[in-house]
């Protein structure tokens, strides 16, 4: 069946034990398949970070949370996620953002959209990075390879488009940046031999180049 590793930007903050219970679901030498990565939105005008909406009048902020945190960076924001945090998803964003970014001013020289671009790629960055920790730690522990036989890790980025009232758009892109098959002998990188010849759509030239 479908679980929902996923909290705000796409990082899958369910923790060990979110994972535990989705491995739960595996049958007894079973395979797993997780699709994972961060959104971004591209308006009908090639605006990054924003998208039209059904029911809102003027494009929207898409991914809120990354922009949020990009905006609170800027502001000078200097915080750091605890667990009694009533908005903690956010504040470790903010917090492991930072540490991805350029410096505040070479940011802002980039101008917005190519900003935004670059925010969504090292958003990408955090998701493999915890996601891989998540996996890890599972992994280590004893029986692990009897009760799973294999993980799948097909990541990527999702690139919304306008669903609005006479909107241009329809269904969202998703450009993949990671194919991977992990099992007990070790780790195959699959990607080459899947996307090589995978044009990248137009729309999203600029977000995964960045």
């Amino acid at each position: 069946g479908v679980f929902n590793l996923g909290g705000l930007g796409g990082l899958p903050f369910v923790g060990t034990s979110g994972f535990g219970a989705f491995l739960s679901h595996c049958p007894n030498s079973g395979k797993i398949f997780i699709l994972f990565g961060p959104h971004v939105g591209i308006s009908q005008e090639g605006v990054v970070g924003k998208v039209e909406r059904i029911g809102v009048k003027k494009p929207s902020t898409s991914c809120g949370a990354a922009v949020g945190a990009y905006k609170a960076l800027l502001a000078g924001a200097d915080v750091t996620a605890t667990s009694t945090s009533s908005d903690f998803q956010e504040e470790y964003i903010i917090e492991n953002l930072k540490k991805k970014l350029l410096p505040m001013s070479e940011m802002e020289e980039k101008g917005a959209d190519d900003a935004t671009a670059f925010i969504t790629k090292k958003m990408f960055d955090l998701v493999v990075e915890l996601m891989l920790a998540n996996i890890s730690t599972a992994v280590a522990k004893d029986g692990f390879w009897t009760k799973v036989s294999e993980i799948t890790l097909l990541g990527g980025i999702v690139i919304n488009r306008g669903h609005g009232e006479a909107a241009r758009g329809g269904e969202d892109y998703f450009q993949p940046l990671m194919f991977k098959v992990l099992n007990e002998e070790g780790e195959s990188d699959l990607y080459a031999d899947v996307f090589r010849d995978l044009p990248t759509p137009v729309k999203c030239y600029t977000v995964v180049q960045g």
